[in-house]
């Protein structure tokens, strides 16, 4: 598996909030620059790091060991795990790089870095062709015996042949079989001058080629699907077939104090009702073979810590939640516990014994919790929620600060979440990870700045007109739009790119799967990128 922070080159993140993830651009990585996305992709998920005076330095040449450290860590090679301890001369088995060289040795990797008198050179600049090769020897290590043997037995030339670099005769002969298997699996790319095999491998350029490694290790990885259906998504019905799982949001807590609560399914302000003609939509999801949970919503509106505390009317809640999720009708498979704004620590174990009570009442079916990440909700105790659901969505789409125009998903902060929510007891085998689509929009300047929440559907219209410029988002990693009506505007928009970085993430840290809120949001762009996760 993916190591979940493959080590920081140089310490030197800004801290806002309650958070611990870099929220300040490297100020020498611009939003228009060709290496923004791989580096912010990286540094969200603690893969690399700039350093203390706020640069990145992507210009600056990588070191042997910098990059051997990143590589071997990128590929889930555990330092010791196999092989007798390495003997280098000039790397002393106590420095910092040495136990990710010796992994990489112990498998063969790096075999030519190291010279007849057993010297590794850790300090001196790695060029390309040597990244290249050691690429390319790991990963024909995790080829097939047959396949392997045909590639280095003559099969690297076709492929040397076919690229017909205008330098191809610099690239050292002994590397050459390996360094070509690099290029042909897309790790490095040539450029108009060729391969340039002696020139050395720069920091951003790192960045990217350890970004492709992770992505096409993380690839490989399956999640699950689900769907809120839920608001307004009858646009999505047809999109059942991509789903594992759809998550019916028709239901939600009525506490009517005083041991009376029940669960309803009219009459609620953030419309979990249950529309009219609601047999179609399960009708759909049984013929996509999409199993169908039962969400349950409450918040401090529906004063939800109030109905925690109150034993009574949580066993008389849990009587009128099993008469419907055990009703025919439906064929529910589980049911989606999402209650939000618990924010007194005290809430912690009614929670708990709350869920303890849903799950008796579920005859085997399964239980879903959803949590919001816990920097300022102290009432989830995340541990005893993993022991007992089935499932965790992380609500991880909730960051919005206004004042500092910080969006309602930065990349950054969704990373940060998934490591605290693992870190505090979710099993990762169970753990979702939710991705809402949102458009955060700021109207005007200063103090006084409006705020404004379009719908998916405007902001694509939006972006049809003239008079728009768009870019990556750094570091946030969305789109950031920019526009002036009657005041100027400016837009971080959950688009297919960034539904796509966090999907990443889920494969990254090993996850479960991811959660859509809500399904209505979600365009043409983003369904076909959730497509491409269903067929992997």
């Amino acid at each position: 598996m993916m190591l979940a922070s493959l080590g920081l080159l140089l310490a030197g993140s800004a801290t806002a909030h309650a958070y611990e993830s870099r929220l300040i651009p490297f100020r020498d990585v611009g939003e228009r620059d060709w290496s923004a996305e791989p580096i912010y992709q990286l540094a969200a998920v603690q893969a690399i790091d700039g350093y203390a005076d706020g640069g990145f330095r992507p210009l600056a040449a990588m070191s042997r060991e910098e990059f051997i450290k990143m590589m071997t860590a990128a590929s889930g090679a555990v330092p010791g795990e196999q092989g007798e301890t390495v003997k280098l001369k000039d790397v002393d088995p106590e420095r910092w790089s040495y136990p990710m060289i010796e992994a990489a040795l112990q498998r063969r990797w790096v075999d030519a870095l190291v010279d007849s008198d057993g010297n590794f050179q850790p300090d001196v600049p790695i060029r390309r062709e040597e990244v290249a090769y050691a690429l390319g020897a790991m990963l024909l290590s995790e080829a097939a015996d047959a396949d392997r043997k045909q590639w280095l037995d003559g099969g690297w030339e076709k492929e040397r042949d076919a690229r017909a670099f205008p330098d191809a005769a610099q690239v050292d002969a002994p590397l050459a079989p390996y360094a070509y298997y690099a290029v042909k699996q897309g790790m490095l790319e040539g450029s108009d001058s060729g391969l340039n095999p002696d020139a050395s491998l720069s920091r951003q350029e790192a960045a990217a080629v350890i970004d492709r490694l992770l992505h096409r290790t993380a690839s490989a990885k399956p999640l699950t699907v689900t769907g809120f259906y839920a608001i307004q998504s009858y646009n999505s019905i047809e999109r059942m077939s991509l789903l594992d799982q759809v998550a019916l949001g028709w239901w939600h807590l009525a506490y009517e104090g005083a041991g009376k609560a029940k669960l309803d399914s009219a009459g609620d302000p953030y419309k979990f009702n249950l529309p009219e003609g609601w047999e179609e939509v399960t009708a759909a999801a049984d013929k996509s073979g999409a199993a169908k949970d039962l969400v349950v919503f409450a918040n401090k509106s529906h004063d939800v810590e109030s109905f925690l505390g109150d034993a009574a009317a949580r066993t008389q809640f849990a009587e009128s939640l099993a008469a419907v999720v055990n009703d025919p009708r439906y064929g529910f498979s589980g049911v989606c516990i999402d209650f939000e704004d618990l924010y007194d620590e005290a809430a912690k174990d009614d929670f708990t014994a709350f869920l303890h009570e849903v799950k008796a009442v579920l005859n085997g079916k399964k239980l879903t919790v959803a949590v919001p990440p816990v920097y300022y909700y102290k009432g989830y105790d995340l541990k005893a929620i993993g022991a007992q659901a089935d499932a965790v969505i992380l609500m991880a789409y909730n960051f919005l600060s206004k004042a500092d125009r910080l969006p309602s998903a930065p990349l950054p902060l969704v990373a940060e979440s998934v490591r605290d929510t693992l870190a505090a007891g979710v099993p990762k085998e169970k753990l979702i990870l939710g991705i809402g689509k949102k458009t955060d929009q700021f109207i005007g300047a200063g103090a006084e700045a409006g705020y404004a929440s379009p719908a998916s559907s405007a902001v694509e219209e939006r972006l049809k007109k003239a008079g728009v410029a768009q870019s990556l988002s750094i570091p946030y990693l969305n789109r950031h739009i920019q526009f002036t009506d009657t005041a100027d505007n400016e837009l971080f928009y959950e688009d297919a790119d960034s539904i796509d970085r966090k999907i990443w993430v889920a494969r990254y840290y090993g996850l479960k799967g991811v959660a859509l809120w809500y399904m209505g949001q979600f365009v043409d762009s983003d369904w076909q990128r959730i497509a491409a996760v269903r067929q992997r």
